[in-house]
């Protein structure tokens, strides 16, 4: 330890990157964590660090070492930009913008700061700050092919999505010029696999406003620069868009280039495998590419069944009738109120909300994470699972802040056309499913608002979702036996909060009463709701609005009734499922 510490920043540096080039990750890990035991203001090595952290996945350290790196002595720019990205990859928008300010007044003319600054600022719902910070830095680089993608990114995930058409018909003409001029311009010219990511972008964008034609051929366009842009293939088979072609090509790379693929690449290209052939109508087949992709992604994930089981088992004990009577906030019936649509993933949500968003009084602003950010701001990770949370949950004036901190920044998320005389909808929906775990706390800080229970057969759910790829935070839902006991454990709490609540706070909507009878579903719903019935409810498939989720192009169809016991046919490859369940099938 002794030797390393004599050693100068410099050369612990270029050791700890040549043992990184190695594949010495452990050795690496202990070269710098022992020297910055010591040695704890170097802003390179803990930059350097961090990054060694986050490979391994350690974020939390890797935010820290990043923070630590932007406080030692002469920081560099991209300790700050690297800082406020891997921010915006945990959802930490605010954040991200208050690093960005101080980097701005750090260094005001560097344009990569002023482009991420402009970016999280749409992020954040300040939508015409941010574009007019962009606008402002693409004059001064208009061939930098990577700005016009952020720039066109960030505008497709903001409350204004159609207006990033034109930017990425932009980065795309910016990236070919660049391609064809590698000489003379200051950015290096696009890989084959970038132009294909900004075309996979752009498809889940014209996916998103309805655009399916739009969409698939974006999807072949990524497919032209790059056949191994394995996500890709997957997007395409949600099309139900697979051709003889198309089931040759994926194959053969699965047969014979699989050195070339990541674990990650197999996954998406046995989920594309699995969709396609469950269209064409072989339901054995595709299910063999369905666990093989599901074992490919499980194989990637750390997932705690005991800490994820526990947390919810233990969340009755904090939020019991009476600790949700005495702590809830009063309110003056003034303020804006809001629609939470919770529940299990595929359970027929984005129906509920497509209905609910074709009433001129309630505007659907999609899956937001914005709940769950600012309750582990104001309350911290895991809460409430400790005893210390009881006294923060008694506590009226963070509850008031939190309060306070969600409807500002939903409220900035709304695009002009859901403002009407200067005033905003009476109800705002919010689908962020995962917010079932949050209900006690969300009729604390909001309890005027509604909470909707989407709910869907047990087996159909389990198999649509084992059937769908999810990313990050969906842990539970690529091992059917995983997927069985965090139903379960969903179905307890949920009836907790059914007993919990009031009649006039939360309804239960079951999917398939909905595809049975839609008026007098959507009826009942809009009378839950204390709203005039509109026709234009029934008619939620003329809806134009943006859908960011699996159902984008299920919900632009009148219902149908072929999603009701889909699970049936495949009763055999589902025993793991139904025999977590408890269920003996009839």
């Amino acid at each position: 330890m002794s030797s390393v510490n004599a050693q100068t920043p410099e050369d612990v540096l270029k050791k700890a990157q040549e043992l990184w080039k190695r594949g010495k990750e452990q050795e690496t890990y202990q070269l710098c964590a022992t020297y910055l035991r010591t040695h704890s203001n170097d802003g390179q090595l803990l930059h350097f660090f961090a990054g060694v952290l986050e490979k391994q996945g350690n974020i939390f350290g890797a935010l820290k070492h990043l923070e630590f790196a932007c406080k030692a002595p002469n920081p560099q720019n991209r300790y700050f930009l690297d800082l406020a990205k891997l921010m915006i990859k945990q959802n930490m928008y605010l954040e991200a913008q208050n690093v960005l300010n101080v980097a701005m007044k750090r260094d005001p003319a560097d344009p990569e700061i002023q482009a991420q600054l402009a970016s999280t600022l749409i992020l954040n719902g300040l939508f015409d700050h941010g574009v007019k910070l962009f606008n402002h830095v693409m004059v001064t680089s208009p061939s930098d092919w990577q700005r016009w993608n952020l720039y066109a990114h960030s505008v497709a995930k903001s409350s204004r999505p159609s207006q990033a058409v034109a930017l990425f018909e932009q980065a795309l003409e910016v990236a070919h010029a660049a391609i064809k001029n590698k000489q003379t311009l200051p950015v290096p010219a696009p890989k084959p696999s970038e132009v294909a990511r900004i075309e996979i972008n752009r498809a889940d964008l014209l996916k998103t406003i309805g655009d399916k034609k739009g969409c698939e051929a974006a999807i072949r366009a990524a497919l032209g620069h790059s056949k191994y842009f394995a996500r890709a293939w997957a997007e395409l088979a949600t099309l139900k868009a697979f051709g003889d072609d198309d089931f040759a090509a994926v194959e053969k790379m699965i047969r014979s280039e699989k050195s070339k693929l990541s674990k990650t690449d197999l996954q998406h290209l046995h989920y594309a495998l699995g969709l396609a052939y469950m269209t064409r109508g072989d339901g054995k087949t595709a299910m063999d590419h369905y666990f093989t992709a599901n074992r490919y992604q499980r194989e990637q994930i750390d997932y705690n069944e005991e800490s994820t089981l526990g947390f919810l088992k233990k969340l009755p004990d904090f939020f019991t009738p009476e600790s949700i009577a005495r702590n809830t906030l009063r309110e003056t019936g003034d303020e804006q109120q809001f629609i939470f649509i919770v529940g299990m993933p595929r359970s027929g949500s984005s129906l509920l909300e497509q209905i609910l968003d074709s009433h001129t009084d309630a505007f659907g602003v999609g899956e937001i994470r914005t709940l769950p950010n600012l309750l582990k701001r104001a309350y911290g990770d895991a809460f409430p699972s400790l005893p210390a949370h009881e006294k923060l949950l008694a506590d009226p004036k963070r509850l008031a802040m939190f309060a306070k901190a969600y409807r500002d920044e939903v409220l900035r998320m709304l695009p002009p056309e859901a403002i009407r005389d200067g005033n905003p909808p009476r109800y705002i929906v919010d689908k962020m499913l995962g917010n079932f775990v949050s209900v006690g706390l969300i009729t604390m800080a909001f309890p005027n608002s509604k909470i909707i229970h989407s709910r869907r057969d047990p087996l159909d759910t389990g198999f649509s979702c084992f059937t769908h790829f999810f990313g990050d935070g969906h842990k539970y839902l690529c091992d059917l036996r995983e997927i069985g006991h965090f139903y379960l454990a969903y179905r307890d709490l949920m009836t907790h909060w059914e007993k919990t609540l009031r009649p006039d706070q939360l309804i239960t909507i079951d999917y398939e009463k909905v595809i049975a009878d839609l008026d007098h579903e959507a009826r009942r719903l809009i009378n839950f709701l204390d709203l005039e019935w509109q026709d234009a409810c029934l008619r939620f498939y003329d809806n134009k609005r943006e859908v960011r989720t699996h159902s984008a192009l299920e919900v632009r169809q009148p219902v149908y009734q072929s999603s009701v016991e889909r699970w049936r046919p495949y009763q055999k490859e589902l025993a793991p499922l139904i025999e977590a369940l408890g269920i003996k099938p009839d």
